[in-house]
């Protein structure tokens, strides 16, 4: 029998297989290196841009909180400018705003035959207690309160019929009230008058058609 010995073509291919895997890995490691610095190059470039937005970020929110610090400043300015026009305000009316009310008032009395007895005001109330000599007379005068921007809402308590006369003439007495604005009105909205009792009962519109002349005593 022949016998043939073949281990050195054996060991030639172990050899030649180990090469291979030898090589095959050190690919492997190339391509996993490359891919680790690549991976690593991007990751850097991302976190560099994301660091760059975040300083811009940064800047903006300094910017808004400049920007919000200047805008309080200006309202602390306007509430502190409004305060002293508010006290300013203030003191004008309480040195004027009752000279002009009185001169107002006096103004408005449509003729001699109305006249005022009695006046207070307290606070932006105004009462008033007077004599006419015609219901007219007192429906004109509040007809020209509503008129002015220093009075508003004109409520007409009484008009009764006195006891006392004027020459031999009735005399009636009448009672009203009325906000007052020391500083005028901006608008002049239309107050409607309420009605108040005539002498005898009735009632009878205060701002509304003529009255009957009281008779004389």
């Amino acid at each position: 029998m022949i016998k043939i010995n073949l281990l050195p073509v054996k060991e030639d291919k172990l050899i030649a297989e180990a090469k291979g895997f030898i090589a095959l890995f050190v690919i492997s490691i190339v391509v996993v290196v490359v891919l680790i610095v690549f991976n690593s190059s991007l990751l850097a470039e991302r976190e560099a841009e994301s660091r760059a937005r975040i300083a811009e970020a940064d800047e903006e929110i300094a910017k808004l909180k400049s920007i919000m610090g200047e805008i309080k400043n200006l309202k602390d300015k306007k509430a502190k400018l409004q305060e002293k026009m508010d006290m300013i305000i203030k003191l004008q009316e309480q040195n004027i705003g009752p000279v002009r009310v009185l001169d107002e008032l006096s103004l408005k009395l449509p003729s001699n035959k109305i006249w005022a007895d009695k006046l207070t005001i307290k606070g932006n109330k105004l009462e008033l207690d007077g004599k006419t000599l015609e219901n007219q007379e007192v429906a004109n005068f509040m007809r020209q309160l509503e008129n002015s921007l220093f009075f508003s809402n004109i409520n007409l308590k009484k008009v009764t019929k006195d006891k006392a006369a004027v020459q031999g003439v009735s005399v009636l007495t009448y009672g009203l009230n009325t906000n007052v604005h020391f500083a005028g009105r901006n608008e002049q909205p239309a107050q409607p008058a309420q009605q108040a009792k005539q002498p005898d009962g009735q009632q009878q519109p205060a701002a509304g058609n003529a009255a009957a002349k009281p008779s004389a005593n």
